[in-house]
């Protein structure tokens, strides 16, 4: 998800009875007698997405994926589950078939659900997830894979503030097997009234927002005439506000939607649309293909009086063609052509780069608005639903003869940068959504400086290290990967600079340890071994290490993204002979941290040489260290600019180093690492204002730098003294309060 910035289990194996059956109880209720609608059931999926279950009971069986073929044996060797913290792992759903219907004020819908399901173990009840959801009285039923005739009935009874919901036989236990989850319920459209979130509310929580479940947004045409739409947010676990189900990442599992809406709707969904059928009462029943297994969160409805911009993305891997749509308001469909050629273009670099083409037979982006943009902060400015991102059309579009704005340019690339990176691979629980984030912040950052340099550079990139920077020495910094607890709905990982921000400095530095093609390498291998399941930390590094020949990814990426604050490197050179010998010390840059780090396991790279371009690179784990170099040198810590550390050097090494300041005179971001580094030492009084204005005066930034960090500075400045708002506003909320997570290697 990009934050808004201001300025697999296969499917059970079930009779032709069975399906006939399971088409049959889609009817009844207040939605209307037709059946959830999708041609054929399909229930065979593809051999690359086996996933196994993790059970709490040893001596269970997981459920029946079936026997991988031949070619996909060592990937389907690999663990790529992960267990649920918050639902019970006895059951695991793997198909899911959902209807709904919004009443025509959209305030309210009725929905209904047929699950596939495999009981592991006797339970007293099934469990799901719902929130604000009222269950149709009687009309929640299991039946046996292996005796579909006969309906079961099950009690609806709500546990823990209605954000759970107990699914009992009126007595005894739900026995092992395979079965037919039927439920129907009724819930809000969120945004339905206009003070959903009134000033008290937002005084209380100022992430308070509807944007979740269904909610309600605005079409407007370029002469301001509008009309409602209605569009999803499943993110974190808001989907139980549209649907009852298992909402956890750890539970992936394939969904076939249908719905019936207004006739003059145009309307998307993950897959591609099959069905388009006019109703009598002015309704259409839509539905859509199966989608490929993942979790609840990215399962995505859009539908509106949208215009649609299409076009076709040619598959640089084998040359095949896929449709691609963005959908807007209405008479704005010429607003999105940046951005469909910019999604072209992201989408062919990620392609080449992942060697990975996405599951899908088209490709879909929704953006919608306009007339809400009066609501409460709605917590995000887009969202990577699998096959079909959702984005806020102000903030995306471009009027023609305007020029994109920065934020235009990376908001697309971002949220597709997720369909690799959060959606094919999908973190395992909410602590470490970085996984998610810091990628697609990565992604995004590169793949504008590579296509759009007039919109961010690398010096672009340094300065905004040293704004996370800043933040990370605050004492309310937070690591990267929290171990979540009771953190409840009110922004969950704020500040978020550091899921978003600091963690894509995090991937930069251990890709400027292990080289690009190692890293490029390693995240191919990351993300065929853990296709269609999930990611861990642990996971990440060791794929990455796969690819480096054994380097110390693992310790190097849990010491950043596990503490707070920033190390700092004091390098003392000195020459006796013809060689230098380094020495190198580790403290942590003074802080105001709540819990400090005090020392770190860090990638250092120096440069030195009479030209500087030799390079040495060494891990430094403890507090001090020796290195030695031939000749007598001048020496360099961090030559990209962009590692995630501020150098320090004893007086002669600082004179030793300016006196080859010439060599990096091409090298901006360099420049300017060095100047911002110091600049941090000034600030806490490691060197003097005198030393501080000499390496400004011999390091000679460009003007238009020097521009940007004084720009720099005043907001930062601005934003310590509360006169404006953080620029990384809260991105994620979370229903509910955290659970702690085990202490367990992940």
């Amino acid at each position: 998800m990009k934050r808004f910035n201001t300025p697999v289990v296969h499917h059970l194996a079930i009779t032709a009875v069975t399906l006939a059956v399971l088409t049959a109880c889609g009817g009844g209720g207040d939605g209307g007698g037709s059946s959830l609608g999708g041609a054929g059931v399909g229930l065979s999926a593809p051999s690359d997405q086996v996933v196994s279950a993790p059970v709490s009971d040893p001596t269970a069986k997981a459920p029946d994926d079936g026997v991988p073929n031949a070619a996909n044996n060592a990937v389907a060797a690999v663990d790529r589950s992960a267990r649920p913290m918050e639902l019970p792992d006895t059951v695991w759903p793997s198909n899911y078939k959902l209807w709904f219907r919004p009443d025509a004020a959209l305030k309210t819908f009725v929905g209904r659900g047929d699950v596939e399901i495999e009981v592991l173990k006797p339970v007293d009840a099934i469990v799901v997830a719902a929130h604000n959801l009222n269950f149709a009285r009687g009309r929640t039923t299991l039946r046996k894979v292996s005796n579909p005739s006969e309906a079961i009935a099950l009690i609806p009874t709500p546990q823990t503030l209605g954000d759970f919901v107990q699914l009992r036989l009126n007595d005894g236990q739900i026995a092992k097997g395979k079965y037919l989850l039927h439920m129907e319920w009724d819930g809000k459209i969120q945004f339905s009234d206009a003070e959903y979130c009134p000033p008290a509310e937002v005084a209380r929580n100022p992430f308070c927002s509807a944007a979740t479940g269904i909610f309600k947004v605005g079409l407007s045409t370029p002469e301001g005439v509008s009309s409602d739409a209605i569009v999803t947010q499943g993110e974190t676990n808001y989907a139980r506000q549209w649907f009852p189900g298992w909402d956890e990442p750890a539970f992936r599992h394939t969904f076939e939607i249908s719905a019936e809406v207004p006739g003059d709707w145009k309307t998307v969904s993950n897959g591609a649309q099959i069905e388009a059928t006019k109703l009598p009462d002015g309704y259409q029943r839509v539905a859509f293909e199966k989608t490929p297994s993942m979790p609840m969160y990215l399962t995505f409805f859009g539908g509106g009086k949208f215009d649609i911009l299409a076009d076709k993305f040619k598959n640089p891997l084998d040359g095949s063609e896929m449709p691609l749509r963005w959908f807007t308001p209405p008479g704005r469909s010429d607003w999105a052509k940046f951005a469909m050629e910019w999604t072209k273009v992201s989408m062919d670099y990620y392609y080449n780069y992942t060697g990975i083409p996405l599951p899908f037979k088209k490709f879909d982006t929704v953006a919608a608005n306009d007339s809400y943009n009066n609501k409460p902060n709605t917590g995000f400015g887009g969202m990577e639903n699998w096959g079909s991102i959702f984005e806020f059309a102000d903030s995306v579009l471009t009027k023609p003869g305007d020029t994109p704005t920065l934020y235009s340019v990376t908001v697309v690339t971002h949220e597709v940068a997720h369909q690799w990176f959060g959606d094919l691979v999908t973190l395992d629980w909410w602590d470490n959504v970085w996984l998610n984030e810091s990628f697609a912040r990565w992604f995004e950052r590169r793949t504008t400086i590579k296509f759009h340099p007039e919109y961010y550079s690398f010096s672009d990139y340094v300065l905004d290290k040293h704004n996370v920077i800043v933040a990370d020495l605050k004492n309310t910094a937070v690591p990267v990967q929290r171990n979540l607890n009771d953190a409840g709905s009110f922004g969950f990982i704020s500040p978020s600079i550091f899921v978003y921000n600091k963690g894509s400095h995090v991937l930069e530095t251990i890709q400027n340890y292990i080289g690009e093609e190692a890293m490029q390498k390693g995240l191919r291998i990351y993300l065929k071994d853990y296709a269609f399941g999930n990611v861990t930390p642990s996971r990440l590094w060791s794929s990455l290490e796969k690819a480096s020949n054994g380097k110390k990814v693992s310790e190097i990426g849990d010491s950043l993204i596990r503490q707070t604050g920033i190390p700092l490197l004091t390098v003392d050179a000195q020459c006796a002979g013809n060689s230098t010998y380094v020495n190198i010390t580790q403290e942590a840059f003074p802080n105001q941290n709540l819990y400090p780090a005090s020392t770190w396991t860090i990638p250092v790279t120096l440069a030195y040489g009479d030209s500087m371009e030799q390079r040495r690179t060494f891990v430094m784990s403890g507090n001090s260290t020796q290195i030695e170099l031939p000749g007598c040198t001048a020496v360099l810590a961090g030559p990209t600019g962009q590692d995630y550390y501020v150098s320090n050097y004893s007086a002669p090494s600082w004179s030793a180093l300016l006196a080859k300041a010439q060599n990096f005179a091409g090298n901006k971001p360099l420049l300017l690492n060095i100047e911002r580094d110091a600049f941090r030492l000034l600030s806490v009084g490691r060197i003097t204002q005198a030393q501080y204005d000499q390496i400004k005066g011999v390091l000679n930034l460009p003007a238009p730098l020097l521009a940007k960090t004084q720009v720099s500075e005043q907001k930062m400045a601005a934003v310590a003294t509360g006169a404006e708002k953080e620029e990384y506003p809260h991105a994620l909320r979370f229903q509910g309060s955290l659970k702690l997570r085990e202490n367990e290697k992940r």
